[in-house]
């Protein structure tokens, strides 16, 4: 009889903890060489060393890690993490002793660019030239393996490039977390490293020809994704910093070793950059193998270990939410409540993007339109609306309550909005509330929505969709909703 799998949050702790305890395993003997470790072989938790730290000390890869997870706690949005990891550089946020000792070329480069960044900008700032294509995405990105795992190819790699971008925009470093991730789903499955390496295997090309990769970029990951990685003997087998050496390294390793101490302590015997391929080396090595797969003496030692454990819990806490809220049936959208949904304008002037967004609209149960776009802004939908409501037999509402764009609405027009909006939800029905983008208008027609319907203050509106709106695909553009002081003054103060 097969065990049953591990909970997220079990195999989330795991994951962290086999992926710090591996970075902690390498801090002290970073940038030494093979030959070094062949007459000084790592076997446990050493002190000092290359960064001058004590035992069990991790470093800038698993710092990152951690705020990728907390990221995840909070409501997960590129914008976020890219915050986290601002926070990190610059206020030793997520550091093992209150002090960041290790970084990246490219890594530091794209946290200095982000440091004077002003909030509405894109927070994809890693360097995206061929020569940025470190390791300094592939060491952090897993959390992410548990961050809607089932959602599609196309959304789950959009995610993990821009996840990427944060500090590494080349197209190589986000495909290397891609199989990195994949390989992990795999793992958290319960299929055993070989059998899940040969299931990337056989899955990447298929992949990779619907995501439409460049065939050059796709060939320099030949040798890793053909299927003979663990016969591939150790000298040809690289582990500088370099984000396929890692990848490979890191795989190569767990393929070839049947226990957790074996993965990690192979992956720093490689030598040079050490606490990253044990750090990519863990991560895996511990989803494998569980927590209790880590030797006790090691995770004893770690820095801040109460505190990962309880960032675990709250990154688990915070996918498993995303799990079960309803799906979002278009990108720029967010349920307000699970009757109420939030969206940019649904149609379009091309036909077929309009049927299509609206189709997803009506596929989720919307029947009722308020639009608060003025009259002369855009290609007017309801047509197209009327024409799938007819096909599908649904009877669909639409209404117009313009507001100005960028602006607040008159007390008449609001009033008219909310009452309308009530009496949608009294009868059982589901609405779509929109104005051009999506963010200033309607977030402020919902915050007031929440206040009267659902007898929350107005800052606690605020909040709620502030927390809806990080799941939103431009909320790393336009990082908050409502967009303006006076829009979020009229929901602070709405009674």
């Amino acid at each position: 009889m097969s065990q049953p799998l591990p909970s997220l949050e079990s195999q989330l702790r795991s994951a962290l903890l086999g992926l710090a305890v591996g970075d902690a395993l390498g801090v002290p003997v970073e940038f030494q060489s093979r030959a070094v470790r062949r007459r000084d072989p790592v076997t446990g938790m050493r002190a000092y060393g290359t960064h001058h730290q004590p035992a069990g000390t991790w470093s800038d890869d698993a710092s990152l890690t951690f705020c990728l997870a907390e990221a995840l706690a909070d409501g997960y949005s590129v914008r976020r993490l890219a915050d986290h990891c601002a926070r990190w550089y610059q206020d030793a946020f997520w550091t093992p002793h209150g002090r960041v000792f290790d970084i990246g070329i490219t890594t530091r480069e794209a946290l200095q660019r982000l440091q004077n960044l002003p909030q509405e900008a894109s927070p994809l700032v890693g360097g995206r030239d061929e020569m940025s294509n470190g390791n300094g995405a592939l060491m952090r990105v897993l959390p992410l393996a548990f961050y809607q795992a089932q959602a599609p190819l196309a959304v789950r790699f959009r995610r993990i490039a821009d996840a990427a971008a944060v500090t590494h925009g080349h197209l190589r470093s986000a495909l290397a977390c891609f199989l990195y991730l994949e390989l992990a789903a795999h793992l958290r499955a319960g299929l055993t490293p070989a059998v899940a390496y040969a299931r990337l295997c056989e899955d990447a090309p298929a992949q990779f020809e619907e995501l439409q990769l460049p065939a050059g970029e796709a060939a320099l990951f030949a040798r890793f994704l053909g299927g003979q990685l663990a016969s591939v003997p150790e000298a040809a087998i690289a582990s500088s910093g370099y984000v396929l050496h890692t990848l490979e390294a890191a795989v190569w390793c767990l393929l070839r070793h049947a226990t957790y101490a074996e993965t990690v302590l192979a992956a720093v015997n490689l030598g040079d950059d050490t606490d990253t391929t044990g750090a990519v080396a863990g991560g895996l090595a511990g989803l494998c193998y569980g927590e209790g797969g880590i030797p006790v003496e090691w995770h004893g030692a770690l820095a801040r270990r109460a505190d990962i454990e309880d960032l675990a819990h709250r990154a688990a806490v915070g996918c498993v939410a995303v799990q079960v809220a309803p799906p979002r049936p278009i990108p720029n959208s967010y349920w307000a409540t699970p009757s109420v949904l939030g969206c940019e304008y649904p149609g379009d002037r091309t036909a077929a993007l309009a049927q299509a967004k609206l189709k997803a609209l009506l596929d989720v149960g919307i029947t009722d339109f308020f639009d608060l776009t003025e009259a002369h802004e855009l290609t007017p939908y309801e047509p197209w609306l009327q024409e799938l409501a007819d096909q599908q037999g649904i009877v669909v509402r639409y209404q117009r309550y313009p507001i100005r764009d960028v602006d607040v609405p008159t007390p008449a027009v609001l009033e008219e909005a909310l009452a309308a909006l009530a009496d949608s939800v009294a009868a059982g029905r589901k609405a779509a509330v929109h104005c051009w983008g999506g963010v200033g208008r309607t977030g402020t027609v919902l915050g007031c929505y929440l206040v009267r319907a659902h007898q929350v203050s107005g800052a606690e509106a605020l909040a709620s969709i502030a927390r809806e709106w990080q799941g939103v695909e431009k909320s790393h553009r336009v990082p908050q909703s409502p967009e303006t002081a006076a829009q979020c003054r009229l929901v602070e103060c709405f009674e």
